[in-house]
């Protein structure tokens, strides 16, 4: 692809669910550690600086939807790319921080009664739509009721099924009472997950036909599916004078190269998801700002474990002793992470960081499976660069597993059909998420009938026993409850969580405000406080 494609509309896609880098000038800067394009740092010449300047039009590339899968309603967008769009034209009641602690945004307040049984979320005043409407406890009623219509069968409605819908009350115009089907400790942890977005009353569709009327830092101007979403300023918006910029551009471009090829073509201004060593070759020549997120984000192999050979436990667990994590960590992720420990959620409150951390260890892995009958093990892991990353810890676990007798042959698929064609279909694929509470991905990916359950995990008694620690209001019966169900997994689960790797995002040297962000948190994909130097 050449640059005029890129800006005539016609590059690349693909579906990434929750799902880079021509030549700029020498003039540029290095970021690193979650820090905030604008400030000084070593390795060039300072990216923007000083009072934030409004106006501009911003181009951002990001791997996105195909178009036969593209959608600009917030309660099914479901990719990187996606998620940003929504993240600008929408607003939710609450939302994540760094840390994965909640703070509200739409909502003013959020409390529950002595059981958490029943809630009440009153709006903040004076929020008004894009169409200068104001937000009401009505548009509130409509969200959650659009959300949970079984008839939508939206992947978001897992996020809320402990609302009884048929028992919400408008209490005044800015407040709702919410009744539970069951009692949940901290409902804004699952509020501020991905879909939750508050729409206005009575909006059920969302096209250039039908366009999208938000509460968001911007407003909805074109789409062009499977390719880019425009944005123009909203001078309405409720927060701090935000945001900055005129116009903002949300390109979808499914090549990592592609994208970081736009950056230092001039082609784009920021470039989501570069690469791990090229963000660390970008280190040394500061030809752009490197920004990282201050936690990682989920890698994993994943087995469906009602499928065969992971249907043996002996199996999954030689599968997990056969990844030299570290090994990915270095060499995939140059640096830039963590080792996983077959778990999802590290830095994140309530997980269980007191289970050993599983090393790889091939003699184990080899023994059980003398035991279990199965020396000559061959699987097939499905690979594709759908995800930066995901081929080149595949291509290493294939030696790893070596080591232990393990013969693993990589079936690598089409970036743009892996997650409907491939993902959750074949047996032995790879996975990543964002960053959320670990009440929000137990009930999105792990209970039993979860649309997302990408390990075909179905146990009526672990959902049980999930659905107890989620209502439990004593923060130290909870927390040990949730480390049960967490070892439960570690020991018998089918995720291979090896990384948690930093999100990389590369910028322009005329960049301000941009903060290296935990994925899925506030100020992820989020574009209010950004700006251009002239």
């Amino acid at each position: 692809m050449n640059r005029s494609d890129l800006l005539s509309g016609r590059a690349g896609h693909s579906l990434s669910r929750r799902g880079f880098l021509g030549v700029l000038g020498a003039s540029s800067a290095l970021v690193l550690g979650g820090s905030l394009v604008g400030c000084s740092s070593g390795g060039g010449l300072p990216a923007a600086q000083g009072e934030p300047r409004r106006g501009g039009h911003l181009r951002a590339v990001v791997s996105g939807n195909s178009s036969s899968d593209d959608t600009l309603h917030p309660f099914v967008a479901a990719s990187w790319g996606g998620g940003m769009v929504m993240k600008n034209l929408f607003d939710k009641l609450c939302a994540y921080d760094d840390d994965l602690t909640v703070r509200n945004r739409l909502a003013e307040v959020i409390e529950p009664n002595a059981d958490g049984s029943e809630w009440t979320i009153r709006l903040r005043d004076g929020v008004r739509w894009h169409d200068g409407k104001r937000l009401s406890a009505d548009d509130l009623l409509h969200s959650i009721r659009h959300l949970l219509d079984p008839a939508n069968k939206f992947p978001g409605a897992l996020d809320l099924a402990m609302v009884d819908a048929a028992g919400l009350r408008k209490l005044d115009a800015r407040t709702v009472r919410l009744p539970m089907r069951e009692p949940i400790a901290d409902l804004p942890s699952v509020l501020a997950g991905w879909y939750v977005y508050v729409i206005q009353d009575g909006a059920t569709e969302f096209s250039n036909d039908e366009p999208p009327v938000g509460t968001g830092p911007f407003r909805f101007s074109r789409w062009e599916p499977g390719d880019r979403v425009a944005l123009s300023r909203n001078d309405d918006y409720w927060e701090n004078d935000l945001p900055y910029l005129d116009e903002l551009e949300i390109i979808f471009v499914s090549q990592a190269d592609t994208r970081l090829n736009a950056l230092l073509g001039g082609e784009a201004e920021i470039a989501h998801e570069v690469p791990w060593t090229q963000a660390r070759a970008q280190e040394k020549t500061g030809q752009v700002a490197i920004v990282s997120s201050p936690l990682g984000r989920f890698h994993a192999f994943n087995m469906l474990i009602d499928r065969e050979p992971f249907t043996d436990p002996a199996v999954r667990e030689a599968i997990k002793l056969s990844v030299d994590r570290q090994e990915i960590v270095d060499t995939v992720f140059a640096g830039y992470g963590e080792v996983g420990n077959d778990l999802y959620g590290k830095g994140a409150p309530l997980y269980n960081d007191d289970l050993p951390q599983r090393a790889y260890d091939p003699d184990k892995a080899r023994a059980l499976l003398r035991k279990a009958g199965k020396e000559d093990l061959r699987v097939t892991l499905h690979t594709s660069d759908v995800t930066p990353g995901f081929v080149e810890a595949a291509t290493l676990f294939v030696e790893h597993a070596k080591r232990a007798g393990i013969t693993v042959e990589l079936a690598k698929s089409p970036a743009d059909s892996y997650w409907t064609e491939v993902w959750t279909k074949q047996p032995f694929t790879q996975t990543g998420w964002g960053n959320y509470s670990l009440d929000w991905f137990f009930g999105q990916a792990l209970v039993s009938e979860s649309g997302q359950n990408e390990t075909a995990w179905r146990r009526p008694d672990w959902d049980r026993r999930f659905f107890q620690a989620r209502a439990t209001m004593d923060p130290a019966l909870r927390k040990e409850r949730y480390a049960e169900l967490q070892r439960e997994l570690w020991d018998e689960g089918g995720y291979v969580v090896h990384s948690f790797a930093k999100w990389i995002d590369g910028a322009s040297p005329r960049v301000g405000g941009l903060r290296g962000a935990t994925v899925s948190s506030d100020r992820w994909g989020s574009y209010r406080e950004v700006w251009l130097a002239s």
